[in-house]
């Protein structure tokens, strides 16, 4: 109900000056606290909605490593005998062997048996330990790419399970082990690393008043204390005899690592081959995971018509930036990787005109059984030579994306795109230069070549990402200005709460004036009115 203060005024002690103050303070807070409150609601969203754009590049950072190296390479092999994995996508390409393995690598294994516990007590004093081969006649050919090791054993360690640890603590590639063998029988076990060049030689020393070290001396074959002999792995590939220290063999084919796990009774077959429909899910799956940031930034961004209201950041030019770069990609020219750029569109991916990516599965089943190779420019970032005696490699900052010219000359010296190279032995290297950090190792006599140093669309979506969410980023610099201003409204609102209270003193004052003033009337008139009345009744008399 509406209250007409003006004539309530009128009506002197009778007036509610409290109803009066409240309404002329809020007369005068009202449109500046929501002005005050709108700035700052407007503030937070836009801070939540900037953590959106972070926590969607972070997504797909987290997202798009899972697909990276994935070139559609598959291995396949006819027989279980080994394990067969692609550890180098960059380097690994189609090939199919035959393999028969006639023996598997084997670390020498030492037991040393006939302790009580594993608080036995062996003694003081240290073991040296060699390393090599035990000839047919007995004797030892130490390693020469392997140095003696020394083992010590004191008295406060002097116990079985003392000088297993003293050995496992030592790293010098001998493994220690104790064996229950029964319930009053403990052995130490030594195992040496794979291959025939790694077995042991034990020679112990030990001290006059604390002996029992000498119980582990190897200086002779045993065949009661060695179990197992040390062996290198034998196989033949395509018919040709072949033999390493381990059973895990990276240095055969290129980028794959082979395994070896049991022998063979016939020939086996390997290989890998490149699969279509792997390397279009992966394609497939990317595309949707870019085509998701975006429809968030798009959400975001929009400007609204129609009567729909626009996105929180709609106008925001440092995201907007964002979504244009995002947009961009897909029809980015990919270089490093062959003689012509690659683009995603020549692998099936559409720009659609509201920006969005659309994946067509007839053009990338076509283009990639024409050329695999290429894909690799979409997922797997790679330095690669046209020649195969010369080896490229990073030997300091990742080189810039792009071809290079390699000329060697009849002195040696060599350039990289008309740049004097550096040379030590057959490497050479460049410095100040795009390719800086780039290494070129000669094989046999080298040649002229061209290098191809490409960068993926995953690695760049990558380093996008990181650069958005960098510490102290454009967009951290944006959160943290829009957070101050939050604390600038609230200071504010502040403020205005303190203007306020002083305003409401004030009219406290003025209206309990008003209220005294109109008291004192009020008995003005009370005393005239008594006066009147005495006089009409004297005159009455």
């Amino acid at each position: 109900m509406a209250i007409d203060y003006l004539q309530a005024l009128n009506i002197g002690s009778g007036l509610n000056t409290g109803d009066i103050i409240d309404a002329l303070v809020e007369a005068e807070r009202a449109p500046q606290a929501s002005q005050i409150t709108k700035h700052e609601e407007q503030r937070t969203v836009e801070i939540s909605s900037l953590g959106e754009v972070k926590q969607g590049f972070e997504t797909l950072q987290t997202s798009l490593a899972s697909y990276t190296g994935i070139t559609g390479l598959q291995t396949n092999q006819s027989g279980n005998s080994l394990d067969i994995e692609i550890t180098d996508a960059s380097a690994a390409s189609e090939f199919s062997n035959s393999i028969e393995i006639s023996a598997l690598a084997a670390g020498q294994t030492l037991v040393f048996g006939s302790f009580d516990s594993e608080t036995a007590s062996v003694g003081s004093g240290s073991l040296a330990f060699s390393f090599g081969t035990w000839n047919g006649d007995g004797s030892f050919t130490a390693n020469g790419d392997r140095s003696d090791e020394t083992v010590a054993l004191d008295s406060d360690n002097d116990t079985l399970a003392g000088l297993r640890n003293a050995i496992n603590n030592s790293d010098i590639g001998v493994t220690a082990s104790i064996l229950k063998t029964d319930d009053d029988n403990y052995a130490l076990v030594l195992q040496a690393r794979e291959g025939v060049a790694h077995a042991m030689q034990i020679t112990a020393t030990e001290d006059a008043d604390n002996s029992g070290l000498a119980n582990f001396d190897y200086t002779a074959v045993d065949t009661s204390i060695q179990k197992v002999a040390a062996s290198d792995a034998a196989f033949t590939l395509d018919g040709i005899d072949i033999s390493r220290e381990t059973n895990e063999v990276a240095d055969l084919v290129n980028g794959v690592t082979l395994t070896l796990k049991a022998t063979t009774s016939s020939a086996e077959t390997i290989g890998a081959s490149f699969d279509t429909t792997l390397a279009s899910a992966t394609m497939s799956l990317i595309v949707d995971e870019m085509n998701s940031l975006m429809a968030d930034l798009s959400t975001l961004l929009a400007r609204g018509s129609n009567g729909e209201a626009g996105g929180p950041l709609a106008g925001d030019a440092l995201v907007r930036s964002l979504q244009r770069q995002m947009q961009a990609m897909s029809s980015t020219a990919i270089i490093g990787f062959q003689d012509e750029s690659v683009y995603m569109a020549d692998y099936g991916v559409e720009t659609n005109r509201d920006g969005s990516l659309s994946f067509n599965v007839d053009t990338f089943q076509t283009a990639f059984e024409a050329n695999p190779d290429g894909f690799a420019a979409i997922t797997n970032s790679r330095i690669t030579s046209s020649s195969n005696m010369v080896t490229p490699s990073v030997a300091g900052t990742h080189p810039e994306a792009g071809i290079y010219a390699f000329n060697l000359a009849a002195d040696s010296s060599a350039t990289l795109d008309g740049e004097a190279m550096t040379r030590d032995g057959s490497a050479y290297t460049i410095t100040d230069s795009d390719v800086g950090g780039l290494k070129l190792t000669l094989v046999g006599s080298g040649s002229d070549a061209s290098i191809y140093v490409g960068k993926s669309i995953l690695e760049t979506l990558d380093d996008f990402s990181t650069n958005v969410l960098r510490i102290n980023s454009e967009l951290d610099q944006k959160i943290e200005r829009y957070e101050d201003d939050v604390a600038t409204y609230q200071d504010d609102m502040s403020a205005l709460d303190e203007r306020i209270a002083d305003l409401r003193a004030r009219y406290a004052v003025q209206f309990g004036a008003m209220e005294s003033a109109v008291n004192s009337l009020k008995n003005t008139e009370a005393a005239i009115d008594s006066m009147m009345e005495a006089w009409k009744a004297s005159l009455n008399n």
